[in-house]
């Protein structure tokens, strides 16, 4: 998927642990060269302007897609299970991994292309190493790569409205990228602090969105969202019970990050929460797994949803949004949340 996931992924090996633990060591006297700006445009979540749907129309539906390292492969199941539902995305936004996959989406590529791009990708060549005191990994080649799959397309000109959510970090506020060129602004949303540099803009430095902001279901209500379905890929995940420094910062990580998350997901109509736990997520096998598995996830979520609620994704007249429904009167809808990992 992108360097700094992989890097993630990477850490709890035996050989990585110690070049890790190096490179921190060696970090304050490396240069403090910053990256110039890139001309991003981020926005707060008060600076958007919410809109709703007018009566009569079928309702704004949101994909919130969060964040989670290579767990990210199952974002790609979690399409293809929307997509069989006939469930059509009005909106798109996406926290560091999940911005990957939601930009490829709302720029128009189909779910099989994007399932190839991800499988295809060699990881050693979204490697750019640096040697400056804010991380080790430029980000750069991320930035192109994808740019190149999704074609040269600004955000503002896909045919669903896209935006990555990136962590302002002189503010801590997380914050909204929703125009320019799709590469850059993935690249903050994926910022890994300590691992891949922040990326400057004309008001600071951004880093990854998942410090603020790990499933952006605010963002996308504030877009205009009545209806927002939300896959968590990372909270759900089992923890190593080593007890090696990076295990252990791992573990803090994972308890902190998700405990501000909680409150935000909270608020999703649809949470889906697949327990992506394969042997490695470095193999195309266990990519593949993962994708399956955020596929059942979905799949599920949505059944259960609307099995117990009547389906506000319907509009007056028949919509590919609700293919799946069961033709119900009642529009008041419920959140449901389904975090097993299988069927």
């Amino acid at each position: 998927m992108s360097a700094q996931l992989t890097m993630k992924a990477n850490l709890n090996a035996p050989g990585m642990r110690a070049t890790f633990l190096a490179a921190l060591l060696l970090m304050g006297c490396a240069s403090t060269e910053a990256p110039a700006p890139t001309g991003l445009h981020p926005q707060t979540l008060s600076e958007l302007r919410r809109t709703v749907a007018a009566p009569g129309k079928r309702p704004t539906v949101a994909l919130v897609l969060g964040g989670g390292g290579l767990r990210g492969f199952a974002h790609v199941g979690a399409l293809q299970a929307l997509e069989e539902a006939g469930v059509r995305p009005d909106i798109v936004v996406g926290t560091s991994a999940g911005s990957v996959v939601g930009a490829a989406y709302a720029s128009g590529l189909s779910v099989e292309k994007i399932r190839q791009a991800a499988l295809d990708v060699k990881v050693s060549s979204l490697l750019d190493f640096t040697w400056q005191s804010g991380g080790f990994i430029r980000g750069d080649n991320l930035a192109s790569w994808v740019n190149t799959v999704i074609g040269d397309t600004r955000i503002e000109n896909f045919p669903i409205r896209f935006a990555a959510v990136a962590t302002d970090l002189q503010s801590g506020q997380p914050l909204l990228l929703a125009h320019g060129y799709a590469g850059r602004a993935i690249q903050a949303s994926s910022a890994v602090p300590g691992v891949q540099l922040p990326v400057s803009y004309a008001g600071g430095s951004l880093v990854d969105g998942g410090v603020t902001s790990l499933v952006p279901v605010r963002f996308a209500r504030a877009m205009g969202a009545d209806v927002v379905i939300a896959v968590d890929i990372y909270c759900q995940s089992l923890r190593t019970a080593a007890l090696t420094v990076p295990s252990v910062l791992g573990k803090v990580m994972h308890t902190q990050s998700c405990l501000i998350a909680a409150p935000e997901m909270a608020e999703a109509d649809v949470l889906v929460a697949p327990v992506v736990d394969v042997p490695s997520m470095s193999d195309r096998a266990s990519q593949v797994m993962a994708m399956d598995v955020g596929y059942r996830a979905t799949r599920r979520a949505l059944a259960n949803w609307r099995s117990t609620a009547a389906d506000p994704l319907c509009s007056p007249t028949p919509a590919s949004a609700c293919q799946a429904s069961k033709g119900h009167e009642d529009h008041s809808g419920s959140r449901m949340s389904s975090s097993a990992a299988g069927d």
